[in-house]
């Protein structure tokens, strides 16, 4: 891993990253609270198919938030999304998690880190990865939020509904096209190496598992096991009404206020 950029001569609100992960530069924003030099900081990661904005501006939207509360933030492209090195093609949920915890290890390694106060933040597919990272670095990530987070069984059904849906074109190398992205066959294979709710399992800090209830991508009992899993260690809040990416003002509003509140408590 190689670290290529983190520029602080002059101390800047929002600015660019970069990082070197298996050869390929990642590429990410980091956002700083005003008044201070160390911080709480958030690691937020994206879901399948999206990037570090992720739908509505979102995740830009929350950064800034948090860091208006004091709290530092940084958030990637994972390879093959993006604006960062690689094609979607070769994408696995193991690779994944390897950028996720390298990304964790650079933030942590950061001046401007309290290295006893870092959250992880996921939604969809990166809230799965981020409860394997939680649950892999227990004593690196005091505070995790999950956002609609799938888990393997739900990735897996996905992929298959993907393999069977007939408009689906397929390549001579058996590459499935969504929507204009090629996914690779062995992103199913990969998948049967994990499972998430015993790797979460070993996460020892706060969780907060957020989920609308009219999630149209991942059920809404897909939440209630990973609080069940959790246990004393989780709070849960289920949004009325809500689809998979809190698509509405309202809903994202909500989602903003309990994720705000939990990670000023926690961090």
């Amino acid at each position: 891993m190689k670290v290529i950029t983190v520029q602080r001569a002059v101390k800047k609100l929002q600015q660019a990253m970069e990082l070197e992960v298996g050869g390929k530069i990642l590429r990410g924003m980091f956002h700083a609270p005003e008044e201070g030099d160390r911080f709480p900081t958030v690691v937020m990661l994206h879901g399948f198919t999206g990037h570090k904005l992720e739908p509505h501006r979102m995740y830009v939207k929350f950064s800034r938030l948090l860091s208006g509360s004091g709290i530092a933030v940084a958030r990637f492209d994972f390879s093959g999304s993006g604006e960062s090195d690689g094609d979607f093609e070769d994408m696995t949920f193991s690779g994944e998690v390897r950028e996720a915890e390298a990304i964790l290890s650079h933030v942590r390694s950061l001046p401007t880190t309290d290295p006893r106060r870092i959250g992880l933040l996921g939604l969809s597919m990166g809230g799965a990865v981020a409860s394997v990272v939680a649950g892999r670095n227990p004593h690196d990530v005091k505070a995790l939020v999950l956002w609609s987070a799938a888990d393997i069984e739900i990735m897996k059904a996905i992929f298959q509904a993907k393999k069977a849906d007939g408009a689906a074109f397929c390549d001579e190398r058996g590459f499935y096209d969504i929507g204009g992205l090629w996914l690779n066959p062995g992103f199913y294979d990969d998948l049967t190496r994990w499972d998430t709710y015993d790797e979460i399992a070993k996460f020892q800090g706060r969780a907060l598992i957020v989920h609308g209830r009219e999630d149209e991508t991942v059920p809404v009992a897909t939440a209630h096991r990973y609080y069940e899993v959790l246990g004393e260690r989780a709070e849960s809040v289920i949004i009325e009404g809500a689809d998979h990416t809190y698509n509405r003002h309202d809903w994202e509003k909500t989602l903003f206020e309990e994720t705000s509140r939990f990670l000023v408590a926690k961090l």
